[in-house]
């Protein structure tokens, strides 16, 4: 079975170490990025199924990660999950037109995220495949 890559993009240490234990515990591969600069780059060598981004970041805000990740031509573009303190519906629009798959509001239930998630990915193949 393989699991699913989460790659989440905070510059808080402390939600970072909480959603990496939180999504391992559920079954997931989470990869953790502190630096917004560093996104593109990552999404292009690591290939996550999902990433979470952070709205508020220094350097660049999640709003002008989401404007680089449409900007290049990357042969892999995976849903992305912005994670806000704001739950304005302007804001909400310009994640959305921006490129954000959906956008989630601080501070969220687990089951919440875990709900997104679900639909975000595809189910996971548990087929076992003959050698």
């Amino acid at each position: 079975m393989t699991k699913k890559k989460i790659l989440i993009v905070d510059d808080d240490p402390g939600i970072l170490t909480m959603l990496k234990l939180m999504l391992h515990l559920e079954g997931y591969d989470p990869l953790i990025c502190e630096d917004a600069l560093q996104v593109v780059d990552r999404v292009e060598r690591e290939k996550p199924d999902v990433v979470l981004l952070d709205a508020m970041m220094p350097r660049l805000d999640g709003i002008q990660v989401l404007e680089q990740l449409q900007s290049r031509n990357l042969a892999h573009k995976p849903p992305v999950l912005l994670f806000t303190g704001t739950a304005d519906d302007a804001y909400t629009r310009k994640a959305l037109e921006s490129g954000a798959t959906g956008v989630l509001v601080k501070p969220f239930v687990k089951e919440e995220l875990l709900g997104r998630l679900q639909t975000l990915l595809p189910e996971i193949d548990e087929t076992p495949t003959s050698l």
